[in-house]
């Protein structure tokens, strides 16, 4: 395993475990269904799974939701931060959602190296361009951007 993939799935383990251990104390205070919990955890954990395994479409989503989430729940922690002269329990909250938010942005990074590509198999074999689009739904196929070649 190289080190992009490895920076990767280290990044979404610990935004999982930030997640759950978030999740279970506002289940316990009762504020928040159970849903609302094992939804964002399992799709942390088919990414990591995917990630592990070479998945192109975990490198997809692990790409995009990287970055979106990465920004979403540092601007997120922020704000609590921002709070916590109104309130101190905002730094628990401040620092859970910190720790799901900014170790997004590595794997967003890792998962854009060559190295990553690589282990997705989403550099075309014919010119090298590492620019692919998906073939198909799942993206079990990809499509060269620049010469159009397609391989599985």
């Amino acid at each position: 395993m190289n080190a992009s993939i490895l920076i990767a799935a280290i990044s979404v383990g610990v935004m999982v475990f930030a997640r759950l251990f978030m999740g279970v104390l506002l289940f316990l205070a009762g504020n928040v269904s159970i849903f609302s919990i094992v939804l964002p955890v399992a799709v942390a954990l088919l990414i990591l799974i995917g990630i592990l395994a070479g998945q192109r479409l975990a490198w997809q989503w692990g790409r995009l939701l990287g970055l979106v989430g990465g920004v979403i729940l540092t601007l997120a922690a922020l704000g609590a931060f921002a709070r916590v002269q109104e309130e101190p329990g905002f730094v628990v909250a401040g620092v859970l959602m910190a720790l799901q938010g900014v170790p997004l942005f590595p794997m967003f990074f890792a998962l854009g190296t060559r190295q990553a590509r690589e282990h997705f198999r989403v550099i075309c074999p014919q010119c090298g361009s590492a620019r692919p689009k998906g073939g198909n739904f799942l993206f079990t196929k990809a499509i060269c951007r620049k010469c159009n070649a397609v391989w599985t």
